[in-house]
């Protein structure tokens, strides 16, 4: 069995370490999971772990967990994971949704459930201002739109959650990727061109109408908050700091079938 050693703080960080495990997965390998540098989860991570749940039971694969500590065996994510293999086949996706005070996962069939930030508001938003919300209902709204026009997948997974002086926002899905969608019409080099091409005005996959993939005003928002946006889609990988207007890209060494999209800004000194 390969084991792979996960890292301290699973989050939309070191993502490269669970793209490894899908791929093994994929590859039909038995897999131990190694958790004894594991500390703490992020409310991306919750929605990474989900996506993890689902391609083990649809690939049937076999799964040790090792060093996983008491209370990190009481996260309901954790439990799923624990008991994945017990599945034949995939069960509702609400399987995965989550809340507490700091976080919030909600999964669901077909598309995004469009009431997420409403319940976000009501759940995680205490002493949080109007302005950063509206930021946040923005952002969301077009991560949303962006999943629903490139995707086609059956399962979304959308999280929220406070961390630090940060607040995160994502979208995540396995279906059809970025770059797939947009090579049906545009033709690109690699798939970093893809991704950077998604960020453009008006490009589109649509025939007979104008309009992008509608990452703009999550752009803008992003950069007025000290924001940071990760998206990871088939063969590539874009990263934008906005506080220090570097951007990062790379093609993956370990493809994702699907498009994963991440956010974090400061909630506080925006």
């Amino acid at each position: 069995m390969i084991e792979i050693k996960l890292p301290i703080e699973i989050s939309d960080s070191r993502l490269d370490v669970f793209l490894k495990i899908f791929q093994l997965i994929k590859t039909k390998q038995n897999i131990v999971l190694n958790w004894e540098k594991v500390q703490r989860i992020s409310s991306a991570g919750y929605a990474v772990l989900a996506c993890l749940f689902d391609l083990i039971v649809e690939h049937q694969a076999t799964i040790k967990n090792k060093n996983l500590k008491k209370y990190l065996k009481e996260i309901p994510s954790i439990k799923n994971l624990l008991q994945a293999q017990d599945h034949k086949t995939l069960p509702d996706p609400d399987i995965h949704n989550y809340k507490s005070n700091n976080v919030m996962l909600k999964c669901s069939a077909g598309s995004v459930d469009i009431n997420f930030m409403n319940e976000v508001l009501y759940s995680l938003w205490s002493g949080l201002s109007e302005e950063l919300f509206f930021s946040s209902k923005l952002i969301f709204n077009e991560l949303m739109q962006n999943s629903i026009s490139h995707s086609g997948a059956e399962r979304y997974c959308s999280y929220a959650g406070r961390w630090g002086d940060e607040f995160h926002i994502g979208v995540l899905d396995m279906g059809v990727t970025i770059p797939a969608k947009l090579e049906q019409k545009y033709l690109c080099n690699n798939d970093i061109d893809y991704l950077e091409l998604a960020f453009k005005d008006g490009i589109t996959t649509r025939r007979h109408r104008t309009g992008g993939l509608g990452l703009g005003h999550t752009i803008d928002a992003l950069r007025n908050n000290k924001g940071k946006l990760t998206i990871i889609s088939r063969n590539a990988q874009i990263k934008k700091y906005f506080m220090t207007r570097k951007t990062s890209k790379n093609l993956l060494r370990y493809p994702l079938n699907g498009t994963w999209c991440f956010t974090r800004f400061k909630t506080q000194g925006e």
